[in-house]
């Protein structure tokens, strides 16, 4: 299945666009009409909180990780970090993952958030201004079809999304 999102211009365009979908064959349960900013940045699959904790959750993973190398470097060469005992390592062990969860947070603001609001510009500026989304989940082989109609309706940013997280 595929997600193909679209703009109407406006608000009155929507119901004869969605007949002619059906009339395709396409299930009025595969087409949503959305108004709302929020459900279309879920819909892209960058909602920017959600974005950010996803290279958070990366860069702790990077920072255990990184830990993990060091950690496995000192037990082979019977290293026990100049006498400190293991408080310290745990100390260490937290510490790499705090700084993993801040770089990989402020990763996450400066380009993670900034993907998300380009990727979404069109269709939030259409709703604004009265317009509505339409998205449609469509097997494979319906996409071309679907996307014909579309164009022939005046919908505006026709577009496939890739799956979320792909």
């Amino acid at each position: 299945m595929k997600s193909i999102i679209g703009l109407f211009s406006y608000e009155s365009a929507v119901n004869p666009a969605v007949e002619r979908l059906k009339d395709a064959g396409i299930a009025g349960d595969q087409i949503s009409i959305l108004s709302n900013p929020k459900t279309i940045d879920e819909l892209f699959g960058c909602d920017p909180v959600c974005v950010i904790k996803n290279y958070t959750v990366w860069g702790i993973l990077i920072g255990i990780g990184t830990y993990a190398i060091f950690g496995a470097a000192a037990a082979l060469c019977q290293c026990n970090l100049m006498q400190y005992g293991q408080v310290y390592g745990i100390g260490t062990f937290l510490g790499a993952i705090l700084a993993g969860a801040f770089v990989g947070g402020v990763i996450g603001v400066l380009v993670g958030a900034g993907e998300a609001e380009k990727d979404t510009h069109l269709y939030v500026q259409g709703v604004h201004l009265g317009g509505r989304v339409i998205s449609i989940q469509v097997p494979d082989e319906n996409v071309e079809p679907v996307k014909q109609i579309l164009a022939e309706e005046n919908v505006t940013g026709v577009k496939v999304l890739k799956p979320v997280g792909g």
